[in-house]
């Protein structure tokens, strides 16, 4: 059996790393066990998200204690290196990464030149 670690940091990349952790699902050849950093300033409610989804989990330090086929995260925050096992990492959100379109109009929202002090 392959144990694969998901590593979560707040509701927000906990969401997305059941996302990223789905196809495991069902496949008896894989436990999937989750652990909290502790390093996120957005904590609260982790505990109740994972306890409404029934998520086996571990303690952060168990996790260092232990060995891993995989390591599965959505954030770059804690300390990720101290983790043994091949990690991936992805973004748990558009955030950084998204594509912007630019092609907004100058008079969109406030930013006329006539707004505040500027002008012409």
């Amino acid at each position: 059996m392959r144990t694969v670690l998901g590593v979560i940091h707040n509701v927000t990349s906990a969401t997305r790393l059941l996302d990223l952790l789905e196809p495991f699902e069902g496949d008896p050849r894989v436990q999937v066990v989750f652990t909290c950093t502790g390093s996120s300033a957005f904590e609260a409610g982790i505990r109740e998200f994972m306890t409404a989804r029934e998520l086996p989990c571990i303690s952060w330090e168990m996790a260092l204690g232990e060995k891993f086929d995989l390591a599965v995260s959505s954030s770059r925050g804690g300390e990720l290196q101290k983790i043994d096992a091949p990690l991936v990492g992805a973004p748990h959100g558009a955030g950084y990464n998204k594509y912007l379109q630019r092609n907004r109009k100058p008079e969109t929202g406030n930013r006329k030149p006539e707004t505040g002090g500027l002008r012409p």
